[in-house]
């Protein structure tokens, strides 16, 4: 899979992952939507976004699309990598609201904010946390609600995860921003404690084929100077399960 749009992460990842795609020229605008298909073809990606409004993306040679199969923290293995959308927990902790194993192996690696949205009914939002992409290993506590994005290993005892990330540089004694390649960065450490409402989910590839009007989206799309929207991701439901980053 090639590099997520800019515009996901996405991780959340996906994560956003979700989808993969080259970024688009700077000069793009990139922003995440969310909503429910409304109608594909093979030119145009047309989706209800959670606002009422419809928004018609053109379908690109780079365009990737995903789905999301649910798993449970038992499946959850020491070399996946994962997006982990979150609130501030006890001791420091981040409790996770969903788990996202990611097959892009160190794909928006940091901790940066995230403008989170769950399902209605499913978990109150809590809004604007942040986003950590690392590889998880024992050690420090970490700050305030995130998305990681890393390689899991579960502690031994309690569901929890401890995950491990390099990001852009130190801010207040501790590691924040996406890292940057060929940078040296910070590295920074997240202790994750998921509970039994802690949606866990793995995204896998799919095509434009199995993308069908009703379904739940999480999409990626940019948007040059004259208005056009191009469609970098697609990250749909499958089976019922809705992609919640």
């Amino acid at each position: 899979m090639r590099r997520l749009s800019a515009a996901i992460l996405l991780s959340v990842s996906a994560s956003v992952l979700l989808g993969a795609a080259d970024a688009p020229p700077p000069a793009m605008k990139t922003m995440l939507v969310r909503g429910t298909i409304e109608d594909i073809s093979a030119t145009t990606l047309t989706i209800k976004t959670d606002k009422g409004a419809d928004l018609a993306a053109a379908i690109t040679p780079q365009s990737r699309f995903a789905a999301v199969e649910a798993r449970s923290f038992a499946q959850i293995k020491a070399t996946d990598f994962v997006g982990i959308t979150a609130v501030p927990g006890a001791n420091g902790h981040l409790t996770a609201e969903e788990i996202h194993i990611i097959p892009v192996v160190g794909l928006g690696e940091g901790q940066y904010p995230w403008d989170h949205h769950p399902s209605t009914g499913r978990v109150a939002s809590s809004g604007m946390g942040s986003m950590t992409n690392g590889t998880v290993a024992p050690s420090l506590p970490a700050k305030a609600g995130s998305m990681t994005n890393g390689t899991v290993t579960a502690s031994a005892g309690a569901q929890q995860l401890t995950v491990t990330y390099r990001g852009a540089q130190m801010v207040n004694g501790h590691c924040e921003g996406r890292a940057v390649a060929g940078q040296p960065g910070c590295t920074g450490t997240a202790i994750v404690d998921i509970t039994p409402t802690t949606a866990i989910a793995a995204i896998v590839p799919t095509t434009n084929a199995d993308i069908k009007p009703g379904l739940a989206v999480v999409a990626g799309v940019a948007m040059d100077d004259a208005g056009h929207t191009f469609l970098g991701s697609a990250t749909v439901e499958k089976n019922g399960v809705k992609p919640e980053f």
